[in-house]
């Protein structure tokens, strides 16, 4: 059998490479052409991670143990491109990987560890040995995660905290050893995104007071020495953002009973953060994940060609700019030739259907 392909390079490469393969594995013999040169395909750079099975299987940043995940490296100061969702078809996020951070309260995290003054430098160790003491050590790409990742907070808190202990090899204290027991009377944690006014209006109306009641009696001193810190720091102005995004993150912990448990992870987010520390230091290897596509195809005996008189068209979005936009696309490109894939085969092996 022999079948030409003509269409977008990700959706072409990626059908090509399930034929040949779904070929291989019934003992069938099978020759794909791509109308194209391979040169011309569009870049897929990392360093990016993703749960995708299609890609994995396609050989594109595969890594040992982890048959669905697909971590490509990349340049060590840029950011490391995120997804939590299965096949990463949406809500893609970078992560920092400089060491600065890219969330604002990332930022804030490291400027208030190198502040001028000695009470806002102590203030930082404050915070430090908070999130240590969790289980999540102030790693810039675990703080970007933990501020900005595209879930709700309970998710971030689950994730940064399944990643930290990953990196670290720690379990960290449970959470709930710092809330009174008990399930009369929990207040409601604040309704994300919690800005300057609305961190105000929960101060004056006392629900802050309320939230802060639910911490240990020793913890609750620390805490509260802390916020009181944080306003009396002469760029104190500039650091609001980071009380109010502790603020949101903290008032989900102490909102649940003491029994409470944080969310499940999803199978791919779970992935993703358990591999997050593998994924900051990746350099090595192709850094394209397109190039990686078109290698895998070669190698199992497909071609490039001019011209093909019976080409199938294969169905597919153009490449965007921007590296994000363009793994999302690559993503859901995959996703698109797998089903192309099965379709094209059924075609080849019964044409009557």
């Amino acid at each position: 059998m022999q079948v030409s392909l003509r269409g977008s390079s990700a959706s072409t490469v990626t059908v090509g490479i399930l034929l040949l393969t779904h070929a291989r594995r019934l003992g069938e013999r099978i020759s794909v052409s791509i109308i194209g040169d391979p040169s011309d395909i569009a870049d897929v750079l990392g360093p990016a991670i993703v749960h995708n099975a299609v890609l994995s299987g396609c050989g594109v940043g595969r890594v040992p143990n982890s048959n669905a995940l697909v971590c490509v490296g990349g340049p060590a100061v840029a950011p490391l491109l995120v997804s939590l969702e299965p096949e990463g078809l949406t809500d893609w996020f970078p992560l920092d990987r400089s060491g600065a951070g890219l969330h604002s309260s990332s930022r804030s995290v490291m400027d208030l560890c190198r502040h001028p003054q000695p009470e806002g430098q102590n203030l930082g160790r404050m915070l430090r040995s908070a999130l240590s003491a969790l289980g999540c050590p102030t790693e810039p790409a675990l703080l970007d995660l933990l501020f900005g990742a595209p879930v709700d907070p309970l998710e971030r808190i689950a994730l940064a905290l399944a990643a930290g202990r990953a990196m670290t090899g720690t379990q960290g204290n449970p959470f709930n050893h710092f809330v009174h027991s008990g399930v009369a009377d929990l207040p409601d944690p604040l309704p994300p995104p919690v800005g300057e006014r609305e961190y105000a209006v929960a101060l004056q109306s006392g629900h802050i007071a309320q939230l802060l009641a639910r911490v240990q009696p020793g913890v609750r001193d620390s805490v509260e020495d802390w916020i009181n810190g944080m306003g009396q720091l002469d760029n104190s102005d500039s650091l609001h953002g980071l009380v109010c995004a502790v603020a949101e993150i903290g008032s989900h912990l102490v909102s649940l009973p003491m029994a409470g448990m944080l969310p499940a992870l999803r199978p791919s987010a779970a992935s993703v953060a358990h591999h997050l520390g593998e994924a900051v230091g990746q350099m090595a290897g192709p850094h394209c994940a397109m190039r990686s596509l078109v290698d895998t195809f070669q190698f199992l005996g497909g071609s490039f060609v001019d011209h093909s008189p019976f080409a199938v068209e294969i169905s597919g979005a153009e490449p965007p700019d921007g590296r994000i936009e363009r793994w999302q696309w690559l993503c859901q490109s995959a996703a698109l030739a797998r089903d192309e894939s099965t379709r094209l085969w059924e075609r080849m092996v019964d044409p009557i259907q």
